[in-house]
C-alpha cells in the first residue's frame, strides 16, 4: 500500500510539474513575413457558438493591423481576424475598431476574448475582462468550416500568407490561447482575467475547451516562432526596462527631430536673408540697367536727330550746287594732267558716241551699257 501511495504521489507530482511546465510555455513570434503557425483545425464544434480567449503581448512598437489570429475559408477570407492593437472582424462584415480607446502599448500582457453565438447574432469583444464592444453578425449565419487558421500573420486567402509590403507579421507573444465551444458570459471572461496569467482558470470550462493551448503549441511552426519557458515576474521586469529604454529612445528621437527642425529653421532663415539681399541687388541692377537704357535711348535719339539734320544739309547742298559740263575735268583722268590733243580727241569721241542716243532717257542701265562699250575705255590712258 505504501508503494502504491508513493506511485500515486509521484504521478500527481509529475502531472503537476507537466501542467506547470505547459503553463509557462509561451509562443514567441518573429517579425518577418515567414514567421507564423498555420494549421486547419476541426471547427465543426464552433459553428453555432464559440469563445476565443488568449493572453497577448504586443512587442512591435510601430505598425497597426499586426495579426495574431486569422481564420479564413475559401468563401470568407475574414471569417475571424484579430490584431494586437484592438481591431477585430468577423464574417467579412463590419469590424470593431477600438484602437484609440484601448491605446495598446508594447510590453504588457493583456487578456483578449471574442465571444459569439449565432442565436445572439453578435460577437462580444473583451479587453482585460471588460467588454469594449460588439460586432453584429447576419441572423442565422454560422461559422464556416474547412478553413485555415494562421497565428502571427495575415492571410490573403485561405492558406496563402499576405506578403505585400512585408505582410502583417505579429512579432509578439501568445499564451494560453483556447477556443471554447460556447459563448462565455461576461462574468466568466472577467474571472479569467482576474485569476491572472499564471492561473488554470480556463480548465474550469472542461468539455467546452475544445481547441486547447497544449494542443496548439504542438502545431508545426514556420520561420522564427519559438516556444519559450517564461518567468512572468522576471519577464515583466525586463519588459519594464525595455519599455523605459523605448521611452528614452523615443525622447531622443523627438529631441533629434526638434534639433533638425531648429537647424532647418536656421537654414531657412539664412536662405531667406540671402534671398532678400539678392532681391535688393537685383532691384539695384535693374534700376541701373534702366537708367543706362534710358540714357542710351536719349543718345540714340540725339544721333538720329543729328543724322536727319545732316541729311537735310546734304539735300540742301545738292539742291544749291549748279552742275556744269566742265565738272568732268575734275575726274582723275584729267585733273592735274596735261590737256593734250589725244585727251581732247577722246572726249570728242565719247560725245560723238552719245549723239546716237539722242532722245533716250538716261538711266542706270544706259550708263552701264555705255561703260561696257569700248568707246571711252582708254580715256585715262591717253
Amino acid at each position: 500500500m505504501k508503494i502504491l501511495s508513493c506511485v500515486f504521489i509521484f504521478i500527481a507530482t509529475l502531472s503537476t510539474c507537466l501542467s506547470t511546465s505547459n503553463a509557462r510555455l509561451v509562443l514567441k513570434f518573429g517579425d518577418n513575413v515567414e514567421d507564423y503557425i498555420m494549421f486547419s483545425p476541426d471547427m465543426e464544434q464552433f459553428t453555432e457558438q464559440f469563445s476565443i480567449c488568449s493572453w497577448v503581448r504586443k512587442v512591435r512598437p510601430a505598425g497597426n493591423y499586426l495579426y495574431w489570429f486569422h481564420y479564413a475559408t475559401e468563401s470568407s477570407v475574414s471569417e475571424i481576424r484579430m490584431t494586437d492593437h484592438g481591431h477585430s472582424k468577423m464574417f467579412n462584415g463590419p469590424s470593431l475598431n477600438k484602437v484609440d480607446q484601448l491605446a495598446i502599448t508594447p510590453c504588457p500582457w493583456f487578456h483578449y476574448c471574442m465571444s459569439w453565438s449565432a442565436s445572439s447574432a453578435s460577437a462580444d469583444v473583451y479587453f482585460n475582462g471588460t467588454k469594449v464592444g460588439s460586432i453584429t453578425t447576419p441572423p442565422g449565419r454560422e461559422l464556416a468550416t474547412g478553413g485555415s487558421l494562421v497565428l502571427g500573420q495575415r492571410q490573403s486567402e485561405a492558406g496563402d500568407i499576405y506578403t505585400v509590403n512585408g505582410g502583417r507579421p505579429f512579432g509578439g507573444e501568445l499564451y494560453k490561447l483556447n477556443i471554447f465551444s460556447k459563448k462565455l458570459t461576461a462574468g466568466e471572461v472577467s474571472e479569467m482575467h482576474r485569476a491572472g496569467i499564471s492561473s488554470d482558470v480556463e480548465r474550469k470550462q472542461g468539455q467546452y475547451r475544445q481547441l486547447k493551448w497544449e494542443n496548439i503549441i504542438q502545431q508545426p511552426r514556420n520561420g522564427n516562432v519559438q516556444l519559450v519557458n517564461t518567468d512572468f515576474a522576471e519577464d515583466d521586469r525586463a519588459c519594464a526596462v525595455k519599455a523605459s529604454l523605448a521611452f528614452v529612445e523615443k525622447q531622443l528621437a523627438n529631441a533629434r527631430q526638434e534639433l533638425n527642425m531648429m537647424n532647418a529653421g536656421k537654414l531657412l532663415d539664412q536662405t531667406q536673408s540671402e534671398l532678400r539681399e539678392a532681391k535688393i541687388e537685383l532691384e539695384a541692377t535693374r534700376a541701373d540697367l534702366g537708367q543706362r537704357l534710358s540714357q542710351a535711348q536719349s543718345e540714340l535719339e540725339l544721333t538720329r536727330i543729328e543724322l536727319e539734320e545732316t541729311e537735310l544739309e546734304l539735300e540742301a547742298c545738292f539742291e544749291e550746287k549748279s552742275w556744269s559740263p566742265w565738272d568732268i575735268l575734275n575726274h582723275q583722268c584729267f585733273f592735274n594732267s596735261v590737256l593734250s590733243e589725244e585727251k581732247i580727241a577722246s572726249l570728242n569721241k565719247v560725245w560723238e558716241r552719245l549723239e546716237s542716243f539722242k532722245g533716250v532717257t538716261v538711266t542706270k542701265d544706259l550708263i552701264a551699257f555705255l561703260k561696257d562699250d569700248d568707246t571711252g575705255k582708254d580715256l585715262c590712258e591717253v
